[in-house]
């Protein structure tokens, strides 16, 4: 894949990881359609290589609309980065504050770190892959398209409190490899990054305590990565037409480990 003067989407684009991706490609020749929340939007600059949607990955409606727009100003896009999403707590118990019983947690919280992390993954890729597949089966070993989509270590190594996200980004983890051989006949590749303790604003609302056992367990470098090196790892994906249909773990060899309880 060239990226430059290719169309890309990258959603969560306004901030950490998307930030970090979008940012890469727009310096690489790409135009890019940035897809956030209206809120975040604000922070992206104004040009004419970048195109600010609002959309809620989790909402079908919302972008379909923002897909319609990406083709209409410029044409199909051809690379797709799915950076949102969210962390999110999803314990199994609470405690109600009227009774003191431990009582089940609501089903909300889980809902919607999985309807974000990973049906908003789906949601993304099936509107993507709408224009680039009209055309059928592609049989001249030509690339029509690439998708990258993020994981987490947490797909193999969840913490407790990370139910949700921990089987939300397993399932992004394990739809690669049958997204990968189902686009395979439209010239398309899927790849999944699986990045460790990153900076970004996941990172910063977790608590200090955490993150320091976090980054103790992180053999080297012992730091938390930077959005530039997940992306560029996501460029060495768009540039390597052999990556596909797998989970690259981006993670400085990290295996996370149940931090003690901090008293």
């Amino acid at each position: 894949m060239h990226i430059r003067n290719s169309i890309a989407v990258v959603t969560g684009a306004a901030s950490g990881l998307g930030r970090g991706t979008l940012d890469m490609l727009r310096a690489q020749g790409a135009r890019v359609a940035a897809i956030d929340l209206p809120e975040a939007l604000s922070a992206l600059p104004a040009a004419a290589d970048l195109l600010p949607l609002p959309g809620d990955v989790a909402d079908a409606g919302s972008m379909a609309a923002a897909f319609s727009q990406v083709q209409a100003h410029w044409g199909p896009p051809r690379i797709l980065v799915n950076c949102a999403g969210v962390l999110g707590p999803a314990r199994v118990f609470q405690r109600d504050r009227t009774t003191g019983r431990i009582v089940p947690r609501p089903m909300d919280a889980f809902r919607r770190v999985v309807g974000i992390n990973l049906t908003g993954t789906f949601n993304t890729i099936r509107l993507f892959c709408e224009a680039l597949v009209q055309s059928g089966a592609c049989d001249d070993g030509q690339e029509y398209g690439v998708i990258v989509n993020t994981a987490s270590v947490a797909a193999y190594e969840a913490l407790s409190a990370q139910t949700a996200y921990g089987a939300s980004k397993a399932g992004v983890a394990s739809m690669t490899l049958p997204l990968a051989r189902e686009l395979a006949r439209h010239g398309i590749r899927v790849v999944a990054l699986a990045p460790g303790t990153f900076e970004t604003g996941m990172y910063a609302v977790i608590p200090s305590h955490t993150r320091r056992r976090l980054l103790d367990d992180v053999p080297f470098p012992p730091r938390p990565g930077r959005p530039d090196e997940f992306a560029h790892m996501v460029r060495a994906v768009l540039e390597n037409q052999m990556m596909n249909g797998s989970v690259v773990r981006i993670d400085g060899a990290v295996r996370m480990r149940e931090p003690a309880a901090h008293h």
